[in-house]
């Protein structure tokens, strides 16, 4: 069980890509007090906290129950979410654009709560491990990786002069190519998938 939730906080981590969450917090340390970031680093973690939780649980249900989605069906438009995801991190290097806002904390649930933290990628990763591991799992990789973001967040607020935004952007653009490579097997797995059940209802019939 260690090692399924460990490797499953790998990949959900990755599909937040703490990076970009630092790119973030350097660029508001150039308009806010320290504080005010330290507020919304810690409201935003616990909202995209929540909303992962929530589709970890319903997310498969919805998807099977009401819409009758098969994971397989799932895996294919989720890794092609990915790959797109991957390719633009790969080719942008990590863009983030805020709204100008006086209260920082307007910030926490739209935009760094979701997408940045609970985006498409996380979202599919967190249906997708519930289907294939377990709640139990799932939920508990969802929290280390959404604690571990927080921390690297909290970090970065004071280690920015250390870290420069071109060392930030070439890290993003290497782990671009990692979610690019996930969505890829992704695709692959749930096409795999869908044509060995056609072959076995052929066969059945």
């Amino acid at each position: 069980m260690l090692k399924e939730v460990l490797s499953s906080a790998l990949l959900m981590l990755i599909m937040i890509d703490p990076s970009d969450k630092i790119l973030l917090v350097s660029l508001l340390r150039e308009d806010f007090h320290i504080e005010d970031i330290k507020s919304l680093i810690v409201r935003a973690n616990v909202i995209g906290l929540l909303l992962l939780f929530i589709f970890a649980v319903s997310g498969k249900i919805i998807l099977q129950d009401i819409f009758h989605i098969e994971l397989d069906a799932l895996r294919v438009a989720g890794g092609f979410v990915l790959f797109k995801i991957g390719l633009e991190a790969l080719e942008g290097g990590g863009i983030v654009t805020l709204k100008k806002e006086k209260n920082i904390l307007a910030l926490a649930a739209v935009p760094v709560a979701t997408p940045l933290i609970a985006g498409p990628a996380a979202i599919t990763a967190s249906i997708t491990l519930t289907a294939e591991y377990g709640i139990l799992i799932s939920t508990l990789a969802i929290v280390i990786a959404i604690t571990i973001t927080a921390i690297l967040m909290l970090i970065a607020l004071y280690a920015l002069k250390s870290v420069s935004k071109t060392t930030l952007s070439v890290i993003i653009r290497i782990i671009g190519l990692f979610i690019m490579a996930i969505g890829a097997q992704m695709m692959v797995a749930g096409a795999g998938g869908i044509i060995l059940n056609i072959m076995n209802a052929t066969t059945g019939a």
